[in-house]
């Protein structure tokens, strides 16, 4: 996953959509990729270019999204997990149009969310299947 992460972060800024320039290939499989995607993108929250620092922020908000469990074309499985993720969302309170010290601050508490989300994930005991 470390190399794939890699290249997508090389062709982030490529062949954006024609009609949603905050989004591209790289983008949308960040997005897929989940939290870990989300993580890769952080140093780019502060990109010098605001499409980047655009995109880079769909990426934290898509993967947030997915990591509590929203579906395409379903959306999210219940209302506490839409409470859940637009909370980690506001809480960290990140915006692409921000003054760089208040970036700062917000990447700080992304950077910080995202690796604690993720070791929950990593030492949360797994449910095993049922047997029927």
């Amino acid at each position: 996953m470390l190399q794939e992460i890699a290249d997508l972060l090389r062709s982030f800024d490529k062949s954006s959509d024609p009609a949603h320039a905050d989004i591209t290939p790289s983008v949308l499989r960040l997005i897929d990729l989940k939290l870990p995607g989300a993580l890769a993108v952080c140093d780019l929250l502060n990109a010098p270019q605001r499409l980047t620092r655009m995109r880079a922020q769909r990426v934290v908000e898509g993967a947030v999204f997915l990591h509590f469990g929203f579906a395409y074309g379903r959306g999210f499985p219940n209302a506490e997990a839409e409470r859940r993720a637009r909370g980690a969302i506001n809480e960290n309170g990140y915006s692409a149009d921000a003054p760089e010290d208040k970036r700062h601050a917000a990447i700080e508490r992304w950077r910080g969310w995202l690796r604690r989300e993720m070791e929950v994930r990593r030492t949360k005991p797994r449910k095993e299947p049922r047997s029927k």
